[in-house]
């Protein structure tokens, strides 16, 4: 499959708006916005599942590997949309067509305040970029295969064979991604800066990623905000993986890894029974 192609498919498999259908009362209350912030977001999730499986190759992946992917990048994906969302309207992050937010009204909660500031700063990066839409899904599925790329080495046959198909199709999204910046009418010096530029601010998205995880995790142990659902799945496996890494001395970092991924967590709703080959 060609670049373009490749494109084209990514393109078709974007999830559709979601609308978060609540009945608004501001001021915000601290609880109020987070709840509003984490209903969206697990409704975002469930499309998220089904916008993974849209792209070419990823259900050839072994169902390990396509749970990890994703429950190593869900809140990445989720800042990415919001940002694509968002680029053309400064000063605001625009959650849902019926759910914007300016920074004032971010106050209301605490500690989340640098994080709308990091958004704000990579939306606004963007928007000087003039991110194009096909740049846009060529990231987005470079968040997904590269999460989870060098948490441990294979150890079986499927595992080997999953991770080479893993690698040929992030060579495939890295391609289209170069194909896309090629038909801005740039020079070669500038398509290369471009490139640059353009994955350089993917640091910056899991830096605010590991931040909105931190914060949403200290909401619910503080119960200011109760999270269910796929959301709370996500979190849950999250909390678990940090809390392993955390707890391992430099020796035994690599075995454990090796155990964690040997052994993965129950898949998300979406995923599970749809193994390689299988029909979502």
């Amino acid at each position: 499959m060609g670049p373009e192609e490749f494109i084209s498919r990514i393109m078709e498999a974007e999830p559709p708006e979601i609308y978060l259908m609540e009945d608004i009362k501001k001021p915000f209350t601290e609880a109020s916005m987070m709840m509003s912030l984490t209903n969206l977001a697990d409704k975002e999730l469930v499309l998220m599942i089904c916008w993974a499986k849209k792209i070419p190759g990823f259900m050839e992946l072994s169902l390990a590997d396509q749970i990890h992917l994703l429950k190593c990048c869900w809140l990445e994906i989720l800042m990415l949309g919001l940002m694509w969302r968002s680029v053309d309207h400064p000063g605001k992050l625009i959650f849902s067509p019926d759910f914007k937010l300016n920074r004032e009204e971010g106050q209301c909660v605490e500690g989340i305040m640098e994080i709308f500031d990091m958004l704000l700063a990579a939306t606004s990066r963007f928007r000087e970029l003039k991110l194009q839409r096909e740049e846009y899904v060529c990231l987005k599925a470079m968040i997904l295969l590269n999460s989870n790329l060098l948490s441990s080495s294979p150890q079986t046959a499927e595992e080997l064979e999953s991770r080479n198909k893993m690698l040929r199709l992030l060579d495939s999204v890295i391609d289209a991604l170069v194909w896309a910046i090629s038909k801005l009418g740039l020079s070669t010096q500038q398509q290369t800066l471009r490139l640059g530029h353009l994955t350089m601010l993917l640091s910056h998205i899991r830096h605010v990623s590991n931040k909105g995880m931190d914060h949403l995790s200290s909401m619910k142990r503080k119960n200011v905000v109760l999270v269910y659902d796929l959301l709370l799945e996500m979190l849950d496996a999250n909390m678990s993986s940090d809390s392993s890494q955390s707890s391992s001395s430099p020796s035994s970092d690599t075995s454990s890894e090796q155990q964690q991924y040997a052994a993965p967590p129950a898949p998300p709703a979406g995923l599970r029974g749809s193994g390689p080959g299988q029909k979502p």
